[in-house]
This record gives C-alpha cells, sequence and structure tokens, in this order.
C-alpha cells in the first residue's frame, strides 16, 4: 500500500483502541435530567407551535407546555406512568411551577393546576394534540437542532477543511435501530389449548426488520428509526439533528431515508463536510451525497469486485488501471509470470464546487520508469447524460457518461478509500451511533417501545431527542459559565 495523502492502513494490532469507559463526570442522574429538560429553551418554543384551546367542547385543562414537558421526560422515566408519577411530588410540581414562570411569566404559572396531569389526561392529549401536530414539531425540532449543533461549536465556519483529514465535529454520523415492539403478539385474535379465543392488542406498526450486516443477519420484530447526529470529543456534546421512521426493512430503504435526512440538514449545516455510515449506503447513494458536496465515509459492499478502468498511454510502456478497493490500481506483473493489483499514489482529493453540484476528484502519481505521471480521476459521482457534455481532446467526440457505457464509478471509487490510514482515523466515529442506540434502548421500559403505532411512537422519539439534547444544551452552559469564571477568580 502506497504512504500517499491518505496514509498506508494499520494493522489492526496497532491500531489505537479509541473506546472508553463511562467516566464518573459522565454520568447525569434522572433528577438532574429532570432539570435539563426544565430549563431547555426548545420545550417551550415547541409549545408555542401548538394549537391554542377550543371554545367548543371540554376546557383544556392543562396549558401545552405541560404536556411538552411529558413529552420530553417520558424517555427519561421510561414510561408514561413514572413520568407522571415522579412529577406527583409537591416538590417537584412546585419546581414545573418555578420553571414555567421563568421562561413564560407569572401568569402562565398561576394557570397552572394545582396537581400534575393523569396518565390518562396526557395519552389524550398525545392523541387529539400531539400526533397531528407531529410534522411541524418535528421540523421545528431540526431547525432548532441545528442552530444548537452551532452554538456548541459543531461544524464551524471557521475552521480549516481538510478533505482527507476531517474533524469528528465536521462529520455526522447516522444509523437506524429497531426497538423490539411493545407487544409480542401478531395475530388479533388466537385460539388457546381449550378452544376458547383470546385477543390480543397488536402494533400495528411492527414489522420484521433484519439487523447485523450482510453477513450474519438477525431477525427483530419491531419498528426502525432512523437518527443522526453531530458530536465533538465530549461525552455530552452530542446533538441529535434529526430522526425519520423507515417503513421498509431492507438495506436500500433505510439509506434512501438517511440520503434524504442528510441532504435537508446540509441545507442548514453548510459547513458540514461529510457523513460516516455503515456498509447500507452503496453508490448509489454516495453519488447523491457527493453531488451535494459532502463526503460519504463507509466500508465498500461485499460484492463489490476489481473492475478495468482505462488504458493510460502516456509513455511507451503504457499503464493499466483498474478500479480496486475503492481506488485506482494499476497491474503490475511479477517475476513468475503473475499480475497484482498495486495501489496508485493518490497525491490529492481534490472538491470543486459547481453551481448546480460538486465535483470530486483523486490526483494520482503514476509510477513510471519514465518518470511518475500526474493523472485526475473523477471519483464518488457516476455521470449520466444530463450532466455536463464531455469531448475527447484529440477527436473532440463526444464521451459517453458512466451510465451509458455501464461503470458505476459511485460504486468503485470512493472518495476516501477504505484501505488507507485516514479512513481507519475517521470511520470509527461511526461508533457514536450506536451510542445513541443505546441510549434509546434503556430509555424503553423492559427495552420495548412505550407505545402503539408510528403516530404515537413518532412523538416518543422525538421527546428521546428533547430529552438528549437538554441535557447537552444545559453542561454546555455550565462548562460555558465555569470557564468565565476562571479568569476572574485569577
Amino acid at each position: 500500500m502506497p504512504d500517499d495523502i491518505f496514509g498506508a492502513p494499520l494493522p489492526e494490532n496497532d491500531r489505537p483502541n479509541r473506546k472508553r469507559q463511562l467516566g464518573d463526570k459522565d454520568q447525569r442522574a434522572m433528577p438532574d435530567r429532570v432539570r435539563d429538560c426544565l430549563n431547555y429553551p426548545l420545550l417551550y418554543e415547541l409549545a408555542e407551535l401548538l394549537p391554542p384551546p377550543s371554545n367548543v367542547g371540554c376546557p383544556r385543562e392543562y396549558p401545552a407546555i405541560v404536556y411538552m414537558l411529558l413529552t420530553a421526560l417520558t424517555p427519561v422515566a421510561k414510561s408514561k406512568r413514572a413520568a407522571v408519577g415522579f412529577l406527583t411530588s409537591p416538590q417537584e410540581w412546585r419546581s414545573v411551577r418555578a420553571h414555567v414562570r421563568r421562561h413564560l411569566g407569572r401568569r402562565a404559572a398561576a394557570a397552572l393546576p394545582l396537581s400534575p396531569p393523569s396518565r390518562n389526561q396526557y395519552q389524550d392529549a398525545v392523541d387529539k394534540l400531539l400526533v397531528p401536530s407531529s410534522d411541524l414539531l418535528e421540523e421545528a425540532f431540526r431547525t432548532h437542532a441545528a442552530r444548537q449543533a452551532l452554538e456548541q461549536g459543531l461544524f464551524p465556519s471557521d475552521a480549516p477543511k481538510v478533505w482527507s483529514r476531517p474533524e469528528r465535529r465536521q462529520l455526522l454520523v447516522g444509523d437506524a435501530t429497531v426497538p423490539r415492539a411493545i407487544s409480542k403478539s401478531r395475530k388479533p385474535e388466537t385460539i388457546d389449548d381449550s378452544g376458547k379465543a383470546r385477543s390480543h392488542r397488536v402494533d400495528p406498526a411492527a414489522r420484521t426488520y433484519y439487523e447485523n450486516g450482510e453477513k450474519q443477519k438477525r431477525q427483530v420484530r419491531g419498528s426502525k428509526w432512523f437518527f443522526a447526529s453531530g458530536r465533538s470529543d465530549g461525552y455530552w456534546n452530542r446533538v441529535i439533528l434529526s430522526f425519520a421512521h423507515v417503513a421498509g426493512g431492507e438495506y436500500e430503504d433505510e439509506a434512501a431515508v438517511a440520503v434524504r435526512q442528510f441532504v435537508l440538514l446540509k441545507d442548514v449545516l453548510p459547513d458540514c463536510m461529510g457523513i460516516v455510515y455503515d456498509g447500507a449506503l452503496r453508490g448509489v447513494h454516495r453519488d447523491t451525497l457527493a453531488r451535494y458536496g459532502l463526503l460519504a465515509i463507509n466500508k465498500q459492499h461485499g460484492s463489490v469486485k476489481p473492475v478495468f478502468y482505462e488504458h493510460l498511454k502516456v509513455c511507451r510502456s503504457g499503464h493499466e488501471l483498474w478500479c480496486s478497493d475503492g481506488r485506482i490500481a494499476e497491474s503490475v506483473s511479477l517475476d513468475d509470470g503473475t499480475r497484482i493489483l498495486a495501489p496508485v499514489p493518490i497525491s490529492k482529493l481534490e472538491h470543486r464546487l459547481g453551481i448546480s453540484k460538486s465535483r470530486w476528484y483523486h490526483v494520482l502519481r503514476v509510477p513510471c520508469r519514465y518518470g511518475d505521471h500526474t493523472y485526475r480521476v473523477p471519483v464518488g459521482i457516476t455521470t449520466t447524460p444530463d450532466d455536463r457534455v464531455l469531448r475527447a481532446i484529440g477527436t473532440g467526440k463526444r464521451v459517453k457518461s458512466d451510465s451509458e457505457r455501464g461503470f458505476h464509478r459511485a460504486e468503485l471509487l470512493q472518495q476516501i478509500p477504505q484501505s488507507t490510514l485516514a479512513h481507519q482515523r475517521v470511520y470509527p466515529y461511526r461508533a457514536d451511533s450506536e451510542s445513541v442506540h443505546a441510549q434509546f434502548d434503556q430509555s424503553l421500559w423492559n427495552r420495548r417501545m412505550v407505545a402503539y403505532g408510528i403516530e404515537r411512537q413518532k412523538i416518543f422519539v422525538l421527546g428521546f431527542a428533547l430529552s438528549q439534547n437538554a441535557t447537552s444544551h444545559q453542561i454546555h452552559r455550565e462548562r460555558c459559565s465555569n470557564a468565565m469564571k476562571v479568569p476572574a477568580l485569577a
């Protein structure tokens, strides 16, 4: 492997272990996380988006902010019943009134009843108030989460952009997980051994998905949810930026949802350099991300085989170039008569921002006994007839696009090849998505989804993202406050 701009990969035993145990300073008790939610400004902003009480019918007993607080507290307490039970303490309910007074004023605090709502009252609000406004709440969450990420120093505009060595805070991380269905039943009615009919409640959102990659797939019954997040080196610096339900169980369905969410985030995070994902992304998905100016960092699919690229005639000997391991390699003859594919050194990863799309190139340094040659190869994007028309230099004839000649460039040539040191340093950031999934599983009662149907589950997922970002926001405020106190003490 050549020592080029991406670096030669390290053996597995020599790679640094970046995993660490959760330290005491990273722990956050439930009362602390409740205070984080009560101090989170977004909850009060989202409450303003909910429809006002109707003058017809039974009047709403509690203002919208109470139901938004319970939405964020449900994942913290792991169930609606536990969240409502936690607020039944007179001390905790007084704390809620104090925070409402601080954020919304005395009039809003005075309108609160003397006791918190019951579980049935909150469930009724979920069905009649939160679910109809779920799309509006999700859009507002995504916009505010992006603003929070920028305030916490993620995706900075003043940081240098080194495309071959992106920083952790400049990348998005995403993946999908399948929490187990709330009910094990698959049929609404069964016949037991005695011949009696037994009724069961079935989750309409549950279906069978396959997890754990290409080779060893594991069946899981539930609903699949995608999360995208960004973070720096601190554990609680993570900000969940987007979430979405994945309707299908195949990789293409998950990847399509992920690409759609990443494109939406790119519009509000212009200085985001790329994304880190698993093998679910294929060439067609990397092509879309590359056109939007994003690095797509993931592993090559196991079915990708070496493909002939072209015969480079720039000297008397010529060079036979192939696509192998996500990069250009040269076919070299050995003394024993066999041939190997030797990777060609890459001197630069070049990004050109166009009017409608980006272009990516590997600037190669082709070794030759007559003198090394510099050769530029497009990567990451499979061109189509709708793209810019290319013509041969000598004849002026139109050059066929990649799709016309059946060459899947985005599938075969990666922006950051897998077998490089740069990929080994950046790809481990994907483990942060597993951390999000672990936190999500811990927020579930008995590690099962706590709601029936996609609409209700979406409200729970929104609450999980709000509670996580609330803690991240509060810890960031505490660190900024402590940083300002240090010079004063000195």
